[in-house]
């Protein structure tokens, strides 16, 4: 396959990478100013919600999807709390990591995932995903490409339980 700047392949590569790097900022604004006690509760208690610590952890949970899938060597924590693909669901009352902690794992991975995605070849990102992945792609690029999606997504429920808390408005900058 052609790897060239201006291969259609590595046009889309520097898209996902555009996106993936929009989210780290993303996730990190929306986050801003909301308290640990507040991430542990439910908008106006009601439980078909999740909370914000929930959605951060499985965003994060998401990333490590990501980087094991890519090839890099992470350890996955929290996976019994913050699981994807209806592995887990938010609970109550129970005593998860802080959220300054869900967030420092999430800054501590992007660089060295980031770097992983950079050096993807055509070749690793047409690879079939591992399960459980392979029911949301056919190809490890795809799954990427769903990831992001999928962080995107649930930025913007964050985004929303931010207002809904009363605080501003997550910002681009």
């Amino acid at each position: 396959m052609n790897t060239t700047t201006n291969s259609p392949n590595h046009l889309v590569k520097n898209l996902l990478l555009t996106q993936f790097n929009l989210h780290q900022r993303l996730y990190n604004n929306v986050l801003d100013g909301i308290s640990d006690e507040e991430s542990n509760q439910r908008l106006y208690e009601n439980t078909a919600m999740n909370h914000v610590k929930y959605l951060a952890g499985h965003l994060l949970n998401s990333q490590y999807g990501l980087a094991t899938g890519i090839g890099l060597p992470v350890e996955v924590k929290w996976n019994d709390l913050f699981a994807v693909m209806g592995q887990s669901a938010a609970r109550d009352n129970y005593a998860y990591p802080s959220i300054e902690e869900i967030r420092s794992e999430w800054n501590r991975l992007y660089e060295p995932l980031h770097q992983a995605l950079e050096r993807a070849s055509t070749e690793a990102l047409n690879e079939k995903p591992d399960a459980p992945f392979d029911q949301v792609a056919t190809s490890k690029g795809e799954l990427w490409a769903f990831i992001n999606h999928h962080i995107a997504y649930h930025i913007g429920q964050i985004a929303i339980l931010r207002r809904g808390f009363g605080k501003p408005a997550m910002r681009y900058d």
